[in-house]
């Protein structure tokens, strides 16, 4: 028989999880403490404010610190149904300054939402830099491990909102030279020819999954007014695009527009979209299906229900989870209101939408995402929704001088899927 070892009581936990020999066989303890994660050690370090919640009317009021490693202040967000998936950060760069020359093994995206300047990026080892001028609500991604470095030509401050993969990574190598410091050139994402590399580039092609309008530009210099198809998934005059840009596989997402007095139909799937305001003002509902039901309020569960009201800069975790959760859109500005799912994968993504909740679905499984509860799909269909949606948005209709352009027909079973168009 083997000798017993040392037993070592372990410090602030009480006895260890395991018994002494001659204790007899009574159960173990079943309970621990989480410990933190890389990401979560990570930005800690960093030193920044985190904001935390399911959302914000505005990113830009938030509160910003001196960032060394990055340069220029900082804020971090976290908001639920995010954590330790998704990186999020506001960026304020100094008038007629720029932030630090930087680089990272993961994907970055950035929405400018004040500001002019350019941004230069290189290759490693190469003394080649291509650059791009942006503007307000100018949308650009970083290729990955590519180095770049942002600068404000303007006499105020310019202020980002950006979205990484960085938790995944950093959970998964734990090491920050590899992450910071590696010179690999990704020549599948970063090569070749550059010299229209940024171009902008407006043609609309069919997405290789759904086959919904996608642009494959790397930069696009106003997301809030460029031209979205009309699509009417998601309800009636509904306008989307996805932007492909970099190469990037994990932060794809996608451009919606709702007309001014309309909204969205509730759906629900697995956490991790994060829509950013970009034009108009309106606000988002959302609450677990399982708890909440398809009619929360006529059911008694109201409370149930989070809201956030968001315009330009704002935004809200659409399914903030952890199980699938109901959510819906509203647009109550005189003009459209339009936002951005900046967190997205491509569609198709095992991570994306439902198939995370597929857990056996094989490759080419077929998910009807944008179908109708009453079809398999996980939309709620309008004239099937709980009243106090409708009539709480009318409501909010009045209070800013607005009324509903809901056709009425879509409130009917007969009408539950009419394509209606608009200009």
């Amino acid at each position: 028989m083997t000798t017993e070892p040392e037993y070592i009581e372990p410090e602030g936990m009480g006895r260890a999880g395991w018994h002494k020999e001659g204790e007899g066989e009574g159960q173990a303890r079943s309970y621990y403490r989480r410990l933190a994660t890389p990401w979560e050690t990570f930005i800690k370090s960093e030193g920044l404010p985190v904001f935390r919640g399911v959302g914000i009317k505005d990113t830009r009021t938030l509160p910003r610190a001196d960032w060394p490693r990055v340069g220029g202040k900082g804020t971090y967000i976290q908001v639920t149904g995010t954590e330790n998936k998704t990186g999020m950060f506001v960026v304020e760069i100094p008038a007629k300054g720029a932030l630090h020359p930087q680089r990272q093994m993961y994907e970055e995206r950035y929405v400018v939402m004040e500001g002019r300047g350019s941004v230069e990026v290189w290759k490693n080892n190469d003394s080649v830099r291509t650059a791009f001028e942006y503007g307000p609500w100018s949308l650009f991604s970083i290729p990955m491990n590519a180095n770049f470095r942002i600068i404000n030509s303007a006499s105020t401050p310019a202020l980002m909102i950006a979205v990484n993969t960085a938790p995944r990574t950093i959970n998964s190598y734990d090491n920050m030279d590899f992450v910071f410091n590696n010179e690999f050139n990704f020549e599948d994402r970063w090569g070749g020819n550059l010299e229209d590399y940024w171009d902008n580039n407006e043609k609309v092609v069919p997405q290789p999954v759904r086959g919904r309008a996608m642009v494959t530009s790397n930069f696009i210099p106003d997301i809030a007014n460029s031209y979205l198809p009309l699509d009417n998934n998601r309800g009636p005059g509904f306008r989307w695009v996805a932007p492909d840009q970099v190469g990037n596989r994990m932060i794809q997402g996608w451009v919606a527009e709702y007309p001014s007095g309309r909204y969205a139909k509730a759906h629900y799937h697995a956490s991790g979209a994060v829509l950013v305001g970009l034009k108009g003002n309106g606000y988002s509902i959302t609450w677990p299906r399982e708890e909440g039901g398809v009619t929360p309020w006529k059911d008694g569960k109201g409370d149930l229900v989070k809201f956030q009201e968001y315009g330009p800069g704002g935004l809200i975790s659409a399914a903030p989870g952890p199980a699938n959760w109901f959510h819906q859109h509203f647009a109550v500005s005189k003009g459209p209101f339009r936002v951005f799912n900046y967190t997205g994968t491509m569609p198709g993504n095992p991570e994306s939408g439902r198939l995370r909740e597929l857990d056996d679905a094989e490759e080419g499984a077929m998910v009807k995402q944008h179908a109708d509860i009453s079809d398999g799909g996980n939309a709620i269909p309008y004239h099937m929704e709980d009243p106090h949606v409708r009539e709480m948005f009318e409501e909010s209709l009045r209070q800013v001088g607005g009324q509903t352009t809901m056709p009425p027909e879509v409130y009917t079973a007969s009408g539950a899927n009419i394509e209606v168009m608009t200009d």
